[in-house]
This record gives C-alpha cells, structure tokens and sequence, in this order.
C-alpha cells in the first residue's frame, strides 16, 4: 500500500520498516474504514520516525512529534467515531441501549 506523506521534511525518513510498524500499530486498534487507516498510519509513522529521531526537547522532531501527537488523538477520536459493527451500524459508546422507562 502506498500512502502519501505530505510532511517536506519527514517524508524523506519513512521506511518500509517503519510503515510496516505504523500499519500494526492501526490495525492492533480497530479495523479501520480504509480512508481513516490510510491517515492514521501516515500520522503513526510520523510519530515514530519523531520518536526514533528525537535527540533533544527543543529540536525539530521533539516539536512536529507534539503537533503530531494532537493531530494523532483528533483522528483517531473520528475514526472510532466512523467506524461500524459487525451489524452495519455505528458503533456507541454503550454496550446496553439506554431508554427510558
């Protein structure tokens, strides 16, 4: 699977290795609708690569890894959101409907 990396100065340090970490960390979330794996992978990947390149709390990885971290939590949050059951219908938060006597 190709995906697009549109961050100029991380893209030139995405790897295979590090996609492949990316995906696994996706999927050991949820099965994903594709649109919503394919940016939470490009999202992970960027983490790890801040992570992995990361030498101080002020150079440019430890700032992209903070924007990347908030970005990480926003998609996510639609992506479980997004997602449906088994059933064809979305996913609640509750395991019991609520109704009123």
């Amino acid at each position: 699977m190709a995906y697009t990396y549109t961050d100029a100065y991380l893209s030139p340090l995405v790897t295979a290795d590090r996609t492949a970490r990316a995906e696994s960390d996706v999927d050991a979330i949820s099965a994903f609708a594709t649109e919503w794996r394919d940016k939470l992978v490009v999202l992970r990947s960027y983490i790890l690569i801040c992570l992995d390149s990361q030498k101080s709390a002020e150079d440019p990885f430890a700032v992209k890894l903070s924007a990347y971290r908030k970005e990480w939590e926003a998609t996510l949050a639609q992506a479980k959101a997004a997602t449906v059951g088994a059933d064809g219908l979305p996913l609640t938060r509750f395991s019991v409907p609520l109704e009123r006597a």
